[in-house]
């Protein structure tokens, strides 16, 4: 039993200053005895959530879902004054499934493409959808393009500042038409907004970058098929593999003619007069 005058007693535990942990011991009485405050975190003790931050400030949870993106498939977007394009690469999971799409209409005036965690693009489809459905039934009109962007970067904001959530793993392109002329926007885990010329998103996205950067100046000038063809070429940039219509899909949308997705046999003839061209 401790003195009245004590201040701390550790029954059966004595607590060294020098390795900063408990041994066990005889009863000891130590007065004035406080462990000290650590003297700095190690990194995984600043993502456990996505409310702390790190002392270079950064959150990490939302790094890794932008690192999430960064390993899905690659996805291209370029446009001019009149169209805007889509290509994207399909992956399967193995031999024996299916490609999971990676291409999505959500009205007939704008459209995404995704990379990342495909089960969150498909919920931010959806979430779409239905803001383009209530849009229309309040106002009779279709919604601005960088309208809709801007509601996909502000959800994807609040989960970045939320315990109860996490952030969402999937980027998108958003290609669309409206009374401004033709966008394309690129959103990404962060909450990031960005109106593009040209952008590539997901694995091995650089070298399509470096590819359109290069030709961005020749954009303005292209019809709709020599768009789709500088668009399946940045994209081939990013595959280790030829590309072909079991591989890649395109979509298209723009001044007559509404978001849509290539046949394969649309498709095949393009890729056939890619492959005599080069």
């Amino acid at each position: 039993v401790a003195d009245a005058d004590a201040d701390v007693v550790f029954a059966d535990k004595h607590f060294s200053e020098q390795d900063h942990y408990w041994w066990p011991r005889r009863f000891y009485r130590v007065c004035d005895k406080r462990p000290p405050a650590p003297s700095r975190m190690f990194r995984n003790q600043y993502d456990q959530d996505v409310l702390t931050w790190s002392p270079q400030g950064r959150i990490h949870q939302v790094e890794y879902a932008m690192e999430a993106v960064k390993q899905g498939g690659a996805a291209v977007g370029c446009k001019n004054a009149d169209y805007v394009v889509l290509a994207t690469l399909k992956r399967a999971a193995s031999e024996l499934s299916s490609s999971q799409r990676k291409l999505f209409k959500i009205d007939d005036n704008v459209g995404i493409a995704i990379s990342g965690l495909t089960a969150d693009g498909t919920a931010a489809t959806k979430a779409l959808r239905g803001d383009c459905i209530t849009h229309k039934f309040t106002f009779e009109s279709q919604v601005d393009v960088g309208r809709l962007a801007a509601r996909v970067a502000d959800k994807s904001q609040i989960n970045t500042q939320r315990a109860g959530s996490r952030p969402s793993g999937v980027g998108m392109l958003i290609a669309g038409i409206d009374e401004q002329g033709c966008h394309l926007y690129q959103t990404c885990p962060s909450g990031n907004l960005y109106n593009h010329l040209a952008a590539a998103i997901g694995a091995r996205s650089q070298a399509s970058k470096t590819y359109l950067e290069k030709n961005v100046g020749k954009l303005e000038g292209l019809s709709l098929d020599e768009l789709v063809i500088l668009a399946l070429r940045a994209l081939k940039e990013a595959s280790a593999d030829p590309i072909s219509e079991k591989t890649c899909s395109v979509a298209v949308v723009g001044k007559d003619t509404p978001f849509r997705l290539l046949e394969s046999d649309d498709l095949s003839t393009i890729l056939e007069g890619l492959a005599e061209m080069d």
